[in-house]
């Protein structure tokens, strides 16, 4: 064995030929013997200085020793001469990988797994956790804005006179416009806007569908009151019958002067029209109206499509949401396709003024899809997916609640025939009597609850909720005709402040207007307001009958209403939807108090609204709320919301 010390500090250790010597240990464990490799080794891929093995086969090979500065010099003094010692750091880098393999940090390696592990487990169950919270959402369809809300029926005639000419008009009925947003509504609906003969009186007699009426003011007004009610966040439907014109229109005149020619084709001979008509056959004859008359256009001219259809886009480019196509079930054809091709136009027009933030919508009354039903038409399915609205009418007269339940289930019938219409409900408008007069104003405040608490849309008549009656003549008692379209009564002022400087209104002031009137019934327009706003916000309120069982089903319950048995002239609705709100509003029409258990139907619940003010404070009482014996004297309706 030869070694030897060189001046750089390494020891280098030689092992002459045929030798098996060792180097005994010197108590240090920092001490390795690192074999120096030879080319060969280096070329077969063999990294220098990485080996561990003292002794080799080969007859020579030097050996390594590292050793600190101290070790060396000790060594250096020590050992023997044919010794030689060569110091080298590790280098981990460039060893193989079952040694980089082997000084991995595992500990580390380990706890970065199991981090990683928590976080996955936490976002599965966030994952999970909002899932589960977010199926009352999911279980709700989106709507339109017309679906499931309300709207304000307005005569504008007769709602607010600011040019004291005893009529109403658009100026005015701007300046009320912040009354009607109180109400909480989604849109205002105009009877009638268009110049007709004798109007208001006479406003069916229809003689120019391209201008208003000048009792109403000047085109430019209609555009103003259009941009005041879009700006309030309201959308506009106007009111009109395609059916007619009044027998004094320019079309009619020509027609009648001269039935060779060009307008020959433009109007329809009584009892004189072919093919499947929808409407009675008298409806063809002049209606018995004490002044002037109406002719009924015919519907399978192309040139009567052609005015029509004119006529609908001029009031779309100002900005109108809607048509209300009334008397469509006297509309004259004489083919069926007629039909269906001219309400596809409507739709056509429809939608090219449409958005894709705001769809123009169609409206159609219950009887006109009653007679096509009775008719047998066979494009009846595509005529009701043509529309948006089937407007059906609550006919309430202090009814029983086997025949308030009947109204309803004909109207749930129409949605399987098309699931894209809505139903609307009312109780009265501009074509039928007040219902404050048709029955005791004790029921009428409870009769617009319910009305509001019906699945799918709702109209609201201008001044029912201030118990508005016809007006009558002083002296007789007798209802004015048209007196339905009385005059809205704001305060108990002259005139109802409805005009100024002692000008007679158009038809007479209501003689109760002293305590009928907006100033006055400030309570009850309050509760009404806050039930149209618990109604925008609540599925189980303004969800339609039934509803898309792909796209809602959340329990497999289609129904969102139960009407409950009653007694006598107890009604109790209550309306659901899955994973919602339940509310119950029960509602005495009849001429007694009743006491009513609501035990079988809840266990806990708390009063949402109520006409009866001690039922109010009962609630906000201490005491608990006893549900199995609640008294409701006739004209009282209550909400109840079930916890």
């Amino acid at each position: 064995m030869d070694n030897s010390i060189r001046q750089n500090g390494e020891i280098m250790l030689t092992v002459s030929d045929g030798s098996r010597s060792r180097l005994k240990e010197r108590g240090k464990s920092n001490i390795s013997l690192i074999s120096r490799c030879s080319s060969t080794d280096s070329e077969q891929g063999q990294e220098i200085g990485c080996s561990t093995y003292l002794l080799d086969p080969d007859n020579s090979k030097p050996f390594i020793i590292h050793l600190s500065q101290e070790e060396i010099q000790s060594t250096t003094a020590d050992t023997d001469s044919n010794v030689s010692f060569r110091t080298r750091e590790h280098s981990l880098s460039k060893c193989p990988l079952d040694i980089l393999f082997y000084h991995w940090n595992w500990a580390g390696f380990r706890l970065g797994c199991f981090v990683v592990f928590v976080c996955v487990l936490v976002g599965i169950f966030c994952f999970v956790l909002k899932w589960v919270t977010s199926q009352t959402s999911h279980c709700v369809p989106p709507r339109e804005w017309w679906q499931g809300t309300v709207s304000y029926e307005i005569f504008p005639a007769s709602f607010q006179d600011s040019d004291d000419d005893g009529f109403g008009d658009f100026t005015g009925l701007r300046q009320r416009l912040h009354y009607v947003q109180k109400l909480n509504v989604a849109s205002i609906r105009l009877n009638s806007i268009f110049s007709a003969l004798d109007y208001p009186l006479e406003y069916t007699h229809v003689i120019d569908f391209k201008n208003v009426d000048p009792h109403l003011g000047r085109t430019s007004d209609f555009d103003e009151l259009v941009q005041d009610i879009h700006a309030r966040g309201l959308y506009v439907i106007l009111d009109i019958n395609p059916a007619l014109t009044s027998d004094q229109h320019p079309w009619a005149a020509h027609w009648q002067q001269n039935k060779s020619g060009e307008y020959k084709y433009f109007y329809v001979e009584s009892n004189d029209t072919k093919g499947e008509n929808i409407g009675p056959q008298e409806e063809k004859k002049n209606p018995n109206r004490p002044f002037g008359g109406h002719l009924f256009l015919n519907w399978s001219h192309p040139a009567v499509q052609m005015e029509l259809n004119s006529a609908l886009e001029f009031w779309l480019q100002k900005g109108v949401d809607g048509f209300y196509m009334k008397g469509l079930e006297h509309l004259q054809f004489a083919l069926e396709i007629d039909l269906y091709s001219v309400m596809k136009q409507w739709r056509q027009l429809l939608d090219k003024y449409s958005t894709p933030k705001k769809k123009n919508i169609l409206l159609v009354s219950s009887q006109f899809i009653q007679a096509v039903k009775e008719k047998t038409f066979r494009y009846m399915v595509s005529l009701l997916k043509l529309c948006d609205i089937l407007d059906f009418r609550l006919h309430f007269n202090g009814t029983n609640i086997q025949d308030f339940r009947e109204q309803l289930t004909v109207a749930d019938e129409w949605n399987f025939y098309s699931s894209l219409s809505w139903v609307n409900w009312h109780i009265g408008g501009s074509e039928t009597t007040r219902l404050a007069t048709r029955i005791d104003t004790t029921y009428t405040l409870s009769t617009v609850i319910l009305l509001l608490m019906l699945p799918g849309s709702v109209s609201l008549f201008y001044g029912d909720e201030i118990n508005l009656q016809d007006s009558k003549d002083a002296l007789t008692g007798k209802i004015f005709r048209e007196g339905q379209l009385c005059p809205m009564q704001w305060t108990s002022a002259k005139e109802a402040n409805f005009t100024k400087n002692w000008v007679s209104p158009w038809l007479p002031i209501h003689s109760m207007s002293s305590n009928q009137n907006v100033e006055d019934c400030s309570a009850e327009i309050s509760l009404i307001s806050q039930l149209i706003a618990t109604r925008d916000k609540s599925a189980s309120l303004w969800m339609k009958a039934i509803y898309d069982g792909k796209s809602a089903v959340c329990d497999g319950r289609p129904f969102t209403y139960v009407v409950h048995s009653g007694n006598g002239r107890l009604i109790t609705l209550e309306r659901n939807f899955p994973t919602k709100e339940r509310y119950v509003v029960s509602a005495n029409f009849g001429p007694k108090s009743v006491t009513v258990d609501f035990s079988k139907l809840f266990s806990e619940a708390h009063i949402l609204f109520s006409t009866e003010s001690e039922l109010q404070s009962e609630e906000r009482s201490s005491r608990p709320w006893n549900s199995q014996n609640v008294s409701l004297d006739p004209g009282d309706a209550i909400i109840i919301e079930p916890r």
